[in-house]
């Protein structure tokens, strides 16, 4: 009787064990599928945007003078 007891329980076990991971791979891949689409999203949106030449940002500037600070003084 203790015999199928624990053996019961070991079956019951293993078979909610691999339930739950099961569970767990399913609701990690559904994760991972949502933030690609997302990362895919952002990619979009970013390269759509116009972007700055920082190394010739100062030529579109407001400032006259670059060199200064303060065009006031």
């Amino acid at each position: 009787m203790i015999y199928t007891l624990s053996v019961n329980i070991l079956v019951a076990a293993v078979v909610f064990g691999l339930a739950g991971l099961l569970t767990l791979a399913f609701i990690a891949w559904t994760e991972a599928k949502n933030y690609a689409l997302a990362l895919r999203a952002m990619q979009r949106i970013v390269a759509s945007s116009p972007r700055e030449d920082f190394a010739n940002s100062h030529t579109n500037s407001r400032n006259p003078n670059p060199d200064r600070l303060n065009s006031t003084t």
